[in-house]
């Protein structure tokens, strides 16, 4: 039969879903943002909704993701991207602010090495590329999550004055392996490689979760946004945006260049991982180890509106065939 379908169509076609899907994503976390402004709800209830979250639709979407997959050993390459990303990004922190005073130093190095995959990757993810794209982009997330509770906690750990949290090897691990959605990873590869048969109702009820993640943590991302900038701070906030836009662009070149067209979905996900906001938990981690939270904010929000940008830009690029 022959294709009466206009490329150019095509093109259109594909380049309006994209716009669609961040533009709806844009309208939810704009929507959250305006609950919170009018008072219908606060960021303390937020953080209620974050716990909710953590614990039923995160792990949900991971046990059917991993469960479900077709297992590669090239897969296992991409929590080893992730945390080469992030460790680079941290070790160039580390020598460019070691002039700043800990207090800073601290959270600026912070806001460096971490990405918000969870809470904003995943849903605009899903919405580009569907359910299937989800596996590159929990496997991205295992290495960002060493590198988030691994290095990022330990070097905030390092400057802070409050050293009441112990930050040795054995309690990072267990708290790494204690979080809800690593623990539903590892159970997904369980059910995967062992080929465990569970009832059909298993899996339809945790359908009916994972299917809620995305709505609600784009409400979340709007509860948490703020416009409440510390202009005096601007300076050294560039420099983390400086950091993580120029090493997340490098990396979506080489990714580009090195990934076979045949990978196309793998190496698309992987771009947009790479340019990620700031993840969210710099402001648990500031509040817990004594840094001022209105740095953290600044930081998450800023990352958040230009990484916004820079995806959208990247998938319209990709999609009308300029890439």
């Amino acid at each position: 039969m022959l294709n009466l379908v206009p490329p150019n169509y095509i093109k259109i076609s594909n380049m309006n879903q994209t716009n669609n899907v961040f533009i709806s994503t844009l309208s939810i976390i704009l929507f959250g943002f305006l609950l919170k402004k009018y008072n219908f709800i606060t960021e303390k209830e937020g953080k209620t909704i974050s716990k909710f979250l953590m614990y039923t639709t995160f792990p949900a979407l991971m046990i059917i993701t991993m469960a479900k997959v077709k297992l590669d050993t090239s897969l296992l390459l991409i929590p080893v991207f992730a945390i080469i990303l992030g460790s680079t990004m941290l070790l160039i922190a580390w020598i460019w602010f070691s002039n700043y005073e800990k207090y800073l130093r601290g959270v600026l190095t912070m806001g460096v090495g971490g990405f918000n995959s969870g809470l904003f990757g995943f849903p605009i993810i899903e919405g580009l590329f569907g359910k299937q794209a989800m596996v590159y982009a929990i496997m991205f997330d295992i290495g960002n999550t060493f590198i988030v509770f691994g290095a990022i906690y330990s070097i905030g750990s390092y400057f802070s004055a409050n050293k009441k949290e112990q930050t040795g090897i054995k309690p990072i691990f267990k708290k790494v392996l204690s979080l809800p959605p690593v623990l539903g990873i590892l159970f997904g590869l369980l059910i995967n490689i062992s080929n465990i048969k569970l009832p059909t109702i298993f899996f339809d009820s945790l359908e009916v979760l994972a299917i809620g993640n995305k709505p609600l943590v784009l409400l979340l991302m709007g509860i948490y946004l703020s416009f409440d900038l510390d202009k005096k701070l601007m300076l050294a906030i560039s420099k983390v945006l400086i950091i993580r836009v120029s090493i997340g662009i490098i990396a979506v070149v080489g990714l580009y260049f090195l990934i076979s067209d045949n990978q196309s979905l793998m190496k698309n996900v992987l771009m947009i991982c790479s340019l990620l906001p700031i993840g969210l938990t710099i402001l648990p981690f500031s509040d817990e180890l004594g840094y001022d939270s209105r740095i953290a904010g600044t930081l998450l929000n800023i990352s958040l509106l230009v990484s916004f940008i820079l995806m959208w830009a990247l998938v319209v690029m990709l999609e009308g065939g300029y890439l």
